[in-house]
Formats: structure tokens, sequence, C-alpha cells
């Protein structure tokens, strides 16, 4: 009798669940009566949904089934895909019974209600956009520099103009680094207090290419079974899983490939000697300004049984690649491309051939040293000062 009652409550549950899953969005914009408005989202079974609904005196509802709180993308009469376009914004919807009141030209100030998890995550914004509003002139500037690179590139001025443009908007780049560890302050502390949020899971993913492997553990350790095993908590550990992969204690994953001369690279080859896999890009400025140093450590410890294969993200443009080649000196070395393919990537499928994404290469540059064993020693993914010499001096203990 037990049993039956044991399926019973399953068969119950089960039932609840499903019920659960499915959500109805209905809203109002002021300022506009008719036209259409979308929304993109997961259903539940993972598949992207891009609805549309015609408004009738600026009404609509979107209805559908979802696996748990999601991060979704409204708009209305946009120009440009660009988030920051007015007609559009993001907000968390869940399962259940929600309205939406926006005004159009002013989607960002959108209000929901019925979404707990919108909620949460609106308190968070609210707490950045201070920080936010203060980045606007820099934002504005870089943007402009960008503007200005691209144009050069496509006007096929000279190798100095587009060089010098690059370095400027990289310049103006750098000076985001203090407002984001503003806004990272802000995240850790709502992490800290909200360790069962979806809001808290899918803002970590932010953080894989800066927090180490143990500070994601720890988050993700505080995180119910229910968040663990949500969309964003698994695609969470498999990213945590990816960088573990690819740091010290780890051996390192073999990968095959082709070099830039056309011959074949297979990386258990080098094994009895110590290897730095350099992941890096043409078009990446901090990549190409540390490999001056590289060379110095190459032409230094070479003859000691001393490897570098630069893997770059150039997959989609290995003229530039090639060119960089031969513009920084890096021919020393083997170069290799990272086996990057944006049709897969745009459809979710599995790649094999991505060597980056063996190791957990979320920001570039990253440095990872394998020793003569093919264990990882050493990951160097900061780009900064006090880094390198970690890195030298690693180098130095190993093959001095």
């Amino acid at each position: 009798m037990k049993k039956y009652i044991i399926l019973a409550l399953l068969l119950l549950s089960a039932t609840l669940v499903a019920r659960a899953q499915s959500f109805e969005l209905t809203g109002q914009i002021t300022g506009q009566n008719t036209g259409y408005v979308h929304l993109s989202y997961q259903d539940n079974n993972s598949k992207w949904v891009n609805d549309s609904c015609a408004l009738k005196n600026g009404g609509f509802s979107f209805k559908g089934n979802i696996n748990g709180p999601q991060i979704v993308y409204f708009y209305g009469a946009i120009k440009s895909r660009n988030v920051e376009d007015p007609n559009s914004t993001d907000f968390f919807i869940e399962p259940g019974n929600m309205t939406l009141q926006v005004a159009a030209g002013d989607f960002k100030n959108v209000v929901i209600t019925g979404s707990k998890t919108q909620g949460e995550n609106a308190e968070l914004q609210k707490l950045k956009a201070p920080i936010y509003e203060e980045m606007k002139p820099l934002s504005q500037a870089f943007r402009d520099a960008n503007i200005k690179y691209v144009q050069a590139v496509k006007n096929k001025e000279s190798d100095k103009v587009t060089t010098d443009l690059k370095e400027k908007a990289s310049a103006i780049h750098d000076q985001f680094d203090p407002y984001w560890s503003r806004i990272a302050q802000v995240d850790y502390h709502f992490f800290d207090a909200h360790p069962n949020s979806y809001v808290t899971v899918y803002e970590l993913q932010r953080y894989v290419g800066t927090l180490s492997a143990d500070s994601l553990k720890m988050y993700y350790g505080r995180m119910s079974p229910v968040i663990q095993q949500s969309v964003y908590g698994k695609e969470l550990s498999v990213q945590i899983a990816k960088l573990l992969a690819g740091s010290p204690g780890s051996i390192a994953a073999n990968f095959t490939t082709t070099d830039v001369n056309g011959k074949p690279l297979d990386l258990s080859a080098f094994k009895g000697k110590y290897v730095m896999l350099d992941f890096w890009a043409s078009w990446c400025v901090p990549c190409r300004h540390s490999s001056p140093h590289m060379i110095q450590l190459f032409n230094k410890y070479h003859a000691k049984g001393y490897e570098v294969i630069g893997i770059a993200e150039d997959d989609d443009q290995p003229d530039a690649w090639r060119k960089a080649i031969a513009t920084d000196g890096v021919g020393i070395w083997n170069n290799v491309l990272s086996g990057f393919d944006r049709d897969k990537a745009i459809k979710g499928e599995k790649n094999e051939k991505f060597i980056a994404d063996k190791f957990g290469i979320h920001s570039l540059p990253t440095k990872i040293l394998i020793d003569r064993n093919g264990t990882i020693v050493g990951r160097y993914d900061k780009g900064t000062p006090e880094e390198e010499a970690q890195m030298d001096k690693k180098l130095a203990e190993s093959l001095n």
C-alpha cells in the first residue's frame, strides 16, 4: 500500500510540475496602440522561441511552456539589435501568470509583476545602475573609437593608421577596469545574500572568465539542488568543469590540428617538454603586447626543452592571423587556429575541434603551462604584471 501511495504522490508531483511550467505574460504599452511586440525565450525543450503578438489598443499576451525562471528578450519597434535600443529590454519570467507595463520608447523601465525572480533582478540592477551611469561618457568614447577603427579598415587605410586607432580603442577599454571591479563587488554581495536565486546562477556565468574555479565551486555548492539542476545551473557546472580541466593539477587534454604551415600538430607529441599554450588573437591588443616578452622567454628556454604553441581565435580571418604572426615575429614557434566554428556555436552543437573549449578559455590572452608529464602547472589569464612575474618565476624554477 505504501508503494501505491508513493507512486500516487510522484504522479501528483509530476502533474503539478508540468502545470507549473506554463507561463502567461499579459501587458500594456502606453503611447502605442498598434504594431507588434516580440518575446524570445527557451521553451521546455530548451529550444529558442521567437514569439510575436499584435497589439490591440496597446495590449498583448504571450503564453508558453518553460523549464523554470529564465531571462528573456522583449522588444517592440526597434531600429537595431543593439542592447541599448530604447524599445528593447530583458527580464526574468517564470512559470505562472505575470503582467507587464511599459511605455513606448522606454522599454528599459519596464515594470513586471508576478515574477519573484525579476524582483530580485530589479533589486540587483538598481544597485548597479549608478555605476553604469558613471560609465556612459567612457562607453560613448569607446564606441566612437571603435567606429573610427572599423571605418578605417573599410577604407583600407594603412596598417599604421588602423593599428594606432586600435591602440586608442584598447587604451579606452582599459579604463573600464575600475568600474567593472565596483560592479563585481555589488554582484558578489548579491550572490552571498541570495545563494538560491536564479539571478545568482545566471549572473555567475559572466564571471567564469574572472573568478577562480575554487570560487565558482564555492558559489555553486551553496545553491540548492533545484538551482543546480536548472538550465543555468547545469551550464555553470559544465563551465566549471572546463575551467578545472584547464587549471593546474589537471592532465592537459590532447588535441590534433594543422599548423600555419599546413603540417599536422599533436599535443601528445610534445610530451617530455614544457609547453606553453598561448591563447591569443590578431585583434587582441594585450595579446600582441605580450609577444615581445614571450619571445624573450622562448629564446631563453627553448634549448632547455621549452616549446610554445600559439592558439589563435582568428578562424574567421586567417589572413589577419598570418599577417600578425609575421609582424610580431612569433613564427619561431608553433601556430595553430583555435578550431572555433561559428555555425556550430550558433546552433549549440558540440565542436570537438575547438581547442579553447577544452581548456575553459573565456578571456584573451590566456597562457597555460604544461610540464613534461603532460600535467598543467600554470594558468595565467589575468593579464597583470604580478601574474607575468609569477609565470616567469615558474619557468625559471622548472627549466633552470
